[in-house]
């Protein structure tokens, strides 16, 4: 019930931004130049539903985000929805290729190097975290496409797959999401090892696991048990957006390696002030990121022993 109010203050505040925005939809689907009647301009604007005042186009688009119909696209002439469906899977893959990459290889990397704290295990992971969290995703993206793309020729400069290659389930798309892969998962790598380091050093100074090595137990038991399961608690806190990610995409990442995703299309419609798109976009990432909240809040029952439902 509290996320209810929480999507209309995000509706009511991304409706007012973008309709106080200085640029106008009208002007910029004209062409620059183009010798087009004051008549002609203005049944433009009626027939975008732009004439009408301010609340009623607010209570337009609440209707239509209730109903999940959010007209027609200004730049293409299609319903918004259609489009972010069919732009949908192409930012999934990415995503969920890195996001499993940095918690395959961040997470165990942070249990390492707190198993070898002070060591050089230790020090190299945390040296390389901070590098990696130093660095700018344009940045790195930019390398990739120099080095590997250009340069060395080992992965593709951009795009999904080759010219005259249409597959979703091929060699080739594998190829092309190496590079947007590597990028989406940098931020991850940065973060889970020093993440899962800070918690495993300081439950290992805890009564509860001191008390399991007295009882005999085996360490192995001990770590995965009592370390481990504990330590992931706040790995599920940071967890609480991840659906926004998937949703939205990154715009950095897709403009670097020319990925056609939602965070492309909504950059562009950002620019062409496509009212239809942007806001579909903003109500569905609103619901995913609550929807993210709550699943979080449920997995933290089943990770953490001590939270119950309460009655």
């Amino acid at each position: 019930m509290q996320a209810i109010p929480t999507v209309f203050g995000i509706m009511l505040l991304s409706f007012l931004l973008l309709r106080l925005s200085p640029a106008d939809p009208v002007a910029l689907m004209v062409p620059h130049g183009a010798d087009i009647e004051l008549e002609d301009r203005l049944a433009l604007r009626e027939a975008l539903g732009l004439n009408k005042p301010l609340p009623a186009q607010f209570l337009d688009f609440t209707w239509q985000a209730i109903r999940l119909d959010f007209g027609n696209s200004f730049y293409y002439h299609r319903p918004a929805r259609d489009l972010i469906f069919e732009r949908m899977p192409n930012s999934i893959q990415p995503a969920i290729l890195g996001l499993i990459l940095a918690v395959v290889v961040g997470i165990p990397l942070g249990f390492l190097a707190a198993l070898n704290r002070g060591r050089r295990a230790d020090h190299g992971i945390r040296v390389s975290s901070v590098v990696l969290s130093s660095t700018p995703d344009f940045f790195l993206g930019l390398l990739i496409v120099l080095i590997l793309g250009v340069q060395l020729r080992i992965l593709p400069i951009g795009s999904m797959n080759a010219v005259g290659t249409d597959c979703t389930l091929c060699w080739d798309r594998v190829w092309h999401l190496l590079g947007p892969t590597i990028l989406y998962a940098n931020g991850g790598l940065a973060f889970w090892p020093r993440l899962l380091r800070t918690e495993v050093l300081e439950l290992l100074g805890q009564d509860f696991v001191r008390t399991a090595r007295a009882k005999g137990l085996r360490e192995q038991l001990v770590m995965s048990g009592h370390v481990l399961r504990n330590a992931l608690i706040p790995v599920v806190t940071n967890f609480g957006g991840i659906l926004t990610l998937i949703f939205a995409g990154s715009v950095i990442i897709e403009r670097i390696f020319n990925w056609p995703g939602l965070g492309r299309l909504f950059f562009d419609s950002a620019l062409s002030k496509d009212y239809p798109v942007i806001q579909a976009g903003i109500v569905m990432t609103s619901g995913l990121l609550l929807l993210s909240y709550i699943l979080r809040d449920i997995t933290y029952a089943l990770v953490d022993p001590r939270i119950t439902v309460g009655k």
